[in-house]
């Protein structure tokens, strides 16, 4: 089936398509911001952790928080937040670290929301659409005075008329909720990652002997 096909056939679905059209245009959208977004967080980049750890080693708490924050990876933020706070407010490192990681976090999770949105409302929209075209099916049937074959003639082209919406929503609902899982996917790994970074930079911060005390 062409594309004119598909075109023509969407068309026969009526007015109950129109918020079905701006869904999928909202999912492309929202989706590929979110793509984008995540691909300039640069999730996997992790080379600029070693450099960090180094540096506390040697004691250079200073030159690892610069090290962390140039690293522009949300955990680099994170991490020069928990060597600040250690090196001046110790007692309140473990609650900014957590406060900035939340931050991050949220941040990431940015237009998650809007793409389950579109994956629960669209099947709905397709089911309504499908409803309402049936109803004004039985109401067109029972307007006319119709043989019996006429009518079964009507029934057969009204009702995959009206169950093109259903499809229409469907299509626009798995692919929805497959990125959506993709990039709740994504997320879920940078928190495991982060929890990792943090761990390791509050063990090297423990063992690294101030520059001055060298």
């Amino acid at each position: 089936m062409d594309a004119d096909s598909i075109g023509a056939l969407l068309q026969q679905a009526g007015w109950t398509m129109a918020p079905l059209y701006a869904c999928s245009v909202l999912a492309i959208l929202v989706g590929v911001r979110k793509a984008l977004d995540l691909r300039a967080a640069r999730l996997k980049d992790d080379a600029w952790v070693q450099p960090v750890l180094n540096a506390l080693n040697e004691g250079a708490a200073m030159r690892a928080v610069e090290l962390a924050r140039k690293s522009g990876h949300p955990a680099g933020r994170v991490a020069a937040t928990l060597i600040e706070a250690l090196e001046h407010n110790p007692g309140q490192a473990e609650a900014e670290t957590q406060r900035v990681g939340m931050e991050e976090v949220a941040m990431l999770e940015r237009n998650q929301r809007p793409l389950a949105l579109i994956a629960e409302v669209a099947p709905l929209l397709g089911l309504l659409g499908t409803v309402v075209g049936m109803v004004e099916l039985f109401q067109g049937i029972s307007a006319q005075q119709a043989s019996g074959s006429m009518i079964m003639s009507a029934l057969s082209g009204g009702i995959w008329k009206a169950l093109l919406t259903t499809a229409a929503g469907l299509t626009i609902a798995v692919p929805t909720l497959a990125a959506h899982a993709y990039f709740s996917s994504r997320i879920d790994r940078f928190r495991v990652q982060l929890t990792s970074i943090v761990q390791r930079v509050r063990y090297a911060a423990s063992l690294g002997t101030p520059e001055d005390a060298a």
